[in-house]
């Protein structure tokens, strides 16, 4: 770990006035959420979530916005655990359902999508991700290519409250988006990663293609990320903007 994080972790830890000054949230209620910050710091020192701050308090907050209703969790681009480990923390008992190659990008990534390349995030497994989850209960890990990886297995029949992306190209992130929104409950949230880069084009063009003709709004989010609430018109400014 760079000695830069090593510094920013000690701030957070023992000097957060000092942190939310740094980071420019001294104003905002995300400087008060200690349990907000405490994942955060633990996330920081684990190195294994690619997330920026804002892009994790995202997932935190509408993780928390899904918590009073029904139905499981699920995540699509798992890499190496560390977002996983942020949706554990928040599920309860229910059940979460992880899919991932765990062999990186696949063969048919093409240019373009960006910068991004066949094998990139292959720096994982799914030995290490499932020792790493290991405390957490009711935690379902599925390796191969999605959806092809969840057929036969209790997500396909599963209804869902909160689903997390990240996938990066356009074909994987349109057969998530396939998959997932008829089984998502009513005020169910996906949200992705990379809809507002221009390092991986293929998620914002996969997901204004599939709602394009639907009556959910596509909203972005701070850093890069997008959220769609199942059923929802209208839904107002986005969050983090």
């Amino acid at each position: 770990m760079k000695i830069k994080n090593h510094i920013l972790i000690w701030i957070l830890k023992s000097r957060r006035a000092l942190f939310n000054r740094l980071k420019g949230i001294s104003h905002l209620d995300i400087g008060t959420d200690n349990e907000f910050l405490d994942i955060h710091a633990e996330m920081l020192s684990e190195d294994r979530a690619i997330q920026t701050l804002r892009e994790r308090y995202n997932i935190y907050h509408f993780m928390k916005v899904a918590s009073g209703l029904e139905g499981a969790v699920a995540e699509v681009g798992v890499y190496r655990g560390g977002s996983a480990k942020l949706l554990c923390k928040l599920k309860g008992n229910s059940p979460i359902y992880l899919f991932d190659t765990f062999e990186g990008l696949p063969s048919f990534v093409t240019g373009a999508e960006g910068v991004l390349s066949s094998g990139n995030f292959n720096d994982t497994s799914m030995e290490d991700v499932s020792a790493y989850l290991s405390s957490f209960e009711n935690v379902y890990i599925y390796k191969g290519y999605f959806p092809d990886s969840a057929i036969g297995t209790p997500a396909e029949h599963m209804r869902f409250r909160f689903v997390h992306l990240d996938v990066d190209i356009y074909e994987s992130t349109l057969k998530a988006l396939d998959f997932f929104y008829p089984r998502m409950v009513d005020s169910g949230i996906i949200i992705s990663h990379d809809y507002r880069t221009f390092f991986a084009p293929g998620v914002r063009k996969a997901f204004d293609h599939f709602f394009a003709h639907k009556k959910e709004t596509v909203i972005p989010l701070w850093d890069t990320q997008c959220v769609v609430i199942k059923n929802i018109v209208n839904q107002g400014a986005a969050a983090g903007s």
